[in-house]
């Protein structure tokens, strides 16, 4: 079922997209011509979401020499433009975000060519349903199934935080991953429970989905893949970002998740690592992540086969120090010309 909800406007983002030289098909049969597209934010995300852009991934440059490229909106205490999430379908680009850090609410806007957007709108996506505590890091996915847009994020409800299973994180909150469903932006579905670990059970944030193509022309035997941050502390093995997989893009997915692959307690960026994008380019992993603390303002690992990962932090530069939370996504580079004009 679909309900109508009130919508305003809120953003902050990290998004890639590519330049010529990285191949959109992961078959790798032919070369494409794309860019890697950066937005984030700086600070709170009291100011507004940024852009940054790169030709290989690595080295990134300003966009709109460093300038808010979408302005914070005055929404009172839902101002906020945090963890954007942004993605690009039928030649529109859609992005949604955090808007407090108690909200209710999450941001959306849309645009075609990453330099003019429609007045932003602030979704009330809970509705009449008021025991949440807040609605963290929207990530925003198409889904080629169902032929919908999959809004996934973080909340803590009253009922979960006070069930007594001790599945809650340092900070006082117990997360789990919630999901809506929509086809225009108008209407969405209401919020139900998407993604919960059992055996045992803890909070998680931060989830993102990405399509695991395994090489055959054999559609049947890809996947889809969920990387998610265990919210727990360091000392209860948390702080890190880990996987799950699925037959469907929507589920279910294995309520066990994997060993930890990078933050705290691996070998890749030992501390905590949240705001994961991933994807999957030439039959190669690229996974991003915003590592706070740290010495990298972002990060970076790569893997041919989701196992096996290696460090590429170092190698990137970046045009800003900590830059935040943000989406990585592959676009034509002709969907974005206009703005690198």
């Amino acid at each position: 079922m679909y309900m109508c909800v009130t919508m305003g406007r809120f953003c902050s983002l990290f998004i890639l997209v590519a330049l010529p030289g990285f191949p959109t098909d992961t078959r790798g049969d032919e070369p494409a011509n794309e860019i890697f597209l950066l937005p984030y934010f700086l600070g709170n995300g009291e100011t507004g979401v940024y852009f940054a852009f790169s030709n290989d991934g690595l080295k990134f440059d300003w966009l709109s020499d460093g300038k808010v490229v979408v302005p914070a909106q005055p929404w009172g205490d839902e101002s906020l433009t945090r963890d954007p999430s942004i993605i690009y379908h039928d030649g529109t680009f859609h992005m949604i975000w955090t808007t407090s850090w108690n909200s209710r609410s999450i941001g959306y806007a849309s645009s075609k060519d990453l330099l003019h957007w429609n007045k932003p709108t602030k979704i009330d996506i809970w509705g009449d349903f008021n025991e949440v505590r807040n609605t963290w890091a929207p990530e925003l996915h198409w889904d080629p199934e169902k032929k919908e847009f999959l809004i996934l994020w973080s909340s803590t409800t009253q009922a979960e935080l006070n069930d007594g299973d001790e599945s809650g994180d340092p900070h006082g909150y117990d997360h789990r991953t919630y999901a809506s469903r929509t086809r225009d932006f108008k209407t969405f579905s209401k919020p139900a429970l998407f993604f919960s670990p059992q055996n045992p059970e803890y909070s998680v944030i931060d989830p993102f989905i990405a399509h695991d193509d395994r090489g055959t022309r054999n559609l049947a035997d890809d996947r889809w893949v969920m990387v998610i941050k265990n919210e727990l502390g360091p000392d209860r093995g948390g702080k890190n970002l880990r996987l799950t997989f699925s037959r469907h893009m929507q589920g279910p997915y294995d309520t066990r998740l994997g060993p930890p692959i990078v933050g705290a307690g691996t070998m890749i960026v030992d501390q905590m690592g949240e705001g994961p994008s991933l994807f999957q380019r030439d039959r190669m992993w690229f996974l991003y992540w915003d590592a706070p603390g740290s010495q990298f303002s972002y990060c970076l690992a790569t893997s041919p086969d989701l196992k096996t990962w290696t460090n590429r932090s170092a190698e990137m530069s970046l045009p800003a120090k900590q830059m935040r939370h943000g989406t990585v996504l592959v676009v034509p580079a002709d969907a974005v010309a206009e703005s690198l004009k």
